[in-house]
């Protein structure tokens, strides 16, 4: 989800689809460096607020881990915040590239014609209108429904059903708000005006831990969901002065034009999305049957791979978005391959890095207050099983860009729709396996499931293309991964004797030695990864230390 950025193992979203850029239909009026210095300024502004989303939603975690841990009271949060999360992804969310963005665009481009400008504020007034009514009528339902659904998605002996359907009464409002949020962005969006858009999240989670600071001697848990509301709401109010000069028809007018466009281009991946929030559902709900505990351990893993996965994966991939739809052929290739080497040279001492210091890590960041050493055991054991997902998204998200730069969301859609229902035939079986006593369904397995997930997705990903574009040999493709690998375990080998040693010198109990374990360790493998790097003449890293070394004058 983009708005409230409550990054779940299961079912990540996809990017966005980009505009083509060989259009000139409804073309802005500008001349061409005005558009790089704009374009220029939309990635810097977005780069920043994804940054600033990622550091202060690391800090909501260690604010939360500190009052509530990963016990009981965390987890029917995780329970009842999933609730509006994926009603959000589901309707607007899910609008919001393929549907929203497209036709308010369409629109805006040509905001200096006064019929445009008031077409663009009638269908944008119509969205809000109907989507409020509806919506006010669902939550009203869901409302009056919160026991039976908390019994349903926090039943078992494990969760206190009560506890989530007293949460789910406040947070299930929040349904109203994330999706108005999500509506006033995509206009924003087409009105290029990305400076409001782009720190919802951060303001998100500084509600979040505002309320944890101010209510939770009166509240307890129950401060977690308000400030999710409060959060919600937040996000519609800082970007309503963005829509400063839209001439906002309120209306039900679902016979606008604009309307059936949004309808007509959002029913093709309705059904994609509703199976992977299908997904996302069963994942928490087992999560809740396997442990008290296993909803927000597996919350507070994701937190963590969210660092490498959004710095590097995603990062890397958007960057060579723009060059991917313009290249045809060979550049294509070379292009795509470009990304890949890059990805691999920085994700894979990552992967390896947080698979070893696993410990270490989640000590430092949560094990404070609440969260306990047995807290920071279990979340390590997490963490681990989601590390390999990491790898197998390096190939995935590259790939599914690709296909995006060529105008085709259909594949992707489908083989998500594969991946996800592999997903969820091979949870169901671990638990068809646990319940005839076999061997027990543990958390770890629910989250290594989700990392195989995404390796049937990069591996159909990689098949559908190589059909379309013929294969990546030519580029030195797997002897880059071969060495890229090769340095990352010789790294991992040594973050393993450096954190041993510290491990025996200062242990884990206070916050500075976890600190010195973890950064100590951490420093130590990148040194040895570097040597290992340039020993082996990876070119990416040499170009990435080169330029390193040139802005710094080292």
């Amino acid at each position: 989800m983009r708005a409230t950025e409550p990054e779940s193992l299961p079912a990540p979203a996809l990017a966005p689809l980009p505009a083509d850029p060989t259009s000139t239909e409804h073309a802005p009026r500008t001349n061409p460096v005005g558009v790089q210095r704009r374009i220029a300024w939309a990635a810097a502004i977005t780069s920043l607020g994804n940054l600033s989303s990622r550091v202060i939603g690391l800090v909501r975690e260690m604010v939360k881990s500190f009052y509530f841990g990963n016990g009981q009271a965390a987890s029917a949060f995780e329970l009842a915040a999933n609730i509006p999360t994926q009603f959000y992804d589901l309707l607007v969310g899910g609008m919001l590239s393929s549907a929203l963005v497209p036709t308010f665009s369409g629109l805006a481009a040509q905001e200096d014609d006064e019929a445009r400008r008031r077409e663009f504020g009638a269908l944008l007034g119509a969205l809000i209108g109907l989507f409020t009514l509806g919506l006010s009528v669902l939550i009203a339902i869901l409302w009056l429904c919160a026991t039976p659904i908390a019994r349903l998605i926090g039943g078992g002996p494990n969760q206190d059903a009560e506890l989530v359907a007293s949460l789910l009464r406040i947070t299930i409002p929040a349904i109203l708000f994330l999706n108005l949020s999500g509506i006033v962005s995509a206009a924003l969006f087409a009105r290029h005006k990305f400076g409001f858009t782009a720190f919802t999240a951060t303001v998100f989670n500084l509600a979040l831990i505002a309320c944890m600071a101010l209510f939770e001697s009166r509240l307890s848990v129950a401060s977690l969901a308000l400030g999710l509301l409060a959060g919600s709401a937040a996000q519609v109010l800082i970007q309503l002065p963005g829509l400063r000069g839209v001439p906002i028809k309120l209306s039900l007018n679902w016979r606008l034009p604009g309307v059936s466009q949004v309808i007509r281009l959002f029913l093709p991946v309705a059904g994609g999305l509703a199976l992977a929030q299908i997904a996302v559902q069963a994942s928490f709900i087992f999560a809740g049957r396997i442990s008290a505990e296993g909803p927000s351990t597996m919350r507070y893993a994701a937190q963590v791979i969210q660092f490498p996965l959004g710095m590097i994966v995603t990062a890397v991939s958007a960057a060579i978005l723009p060059s991917l739809s313009a290249a045809h052929g060979e550049a294509f290739k070379a292009t795509l391959a470009q990304g890949l080497r890059l990805v691999w040279v920085l994700i894979a001492p990552a992967t390896v890095g947080l698979y070893v210091l696993a410990t270490p890590v989640i000590a430092l960041l949560f094990q404070h207050g609440a969260f306990t050493a047995e807290s920071t055991a279990y979340t390590a054991v997490a963490l681990r099983a989601a590390a390999p997902g990491l790898l197998f998204a390096a190939i995935d998200t590259p790939l599914i860009f690709a296909f995006y730069a060529r105008r085709d969301t259909r594949t992707p859609t489908l083989i998500g729709l594969v991946s996800t229902a592999f997903y969820l035939v091979l949870i169901g079986g671990l638990a068809q396996v646990s319940q005839a006593g076999i061997r027990p369904f543990t958390l770890a397995d629910l989250i290594l499931a989700n990392s195989l997930k995404t390796g049937v997705d990069a591996t159909l990903m990689g098949f559908f293309l190589w059909r379309k574009i013929g294969g990546l040999s030519g580029y030195g493709l797997a002897g880059l991964i071969a060495k890229a690998c090769l340095a990352s375990l010789v790294m991992g080998g040594a973050v393993w004797l450096v954190m041993s040693a510290l491990l025996a010198r200062f242990g884990l109990e206070t916050p500075g030695a976890q600190a010195s374990v973890a950064i100590g360790a951490a420093l130590a493998g990148s040194a040895v990864y570097a040597l290992c790097a340039s020993a082996l003449r990876i070119p990416e890293w040499m170009a990435v230390s080169s330029a390193v070394r040139r802005r710094f004058g080292i």
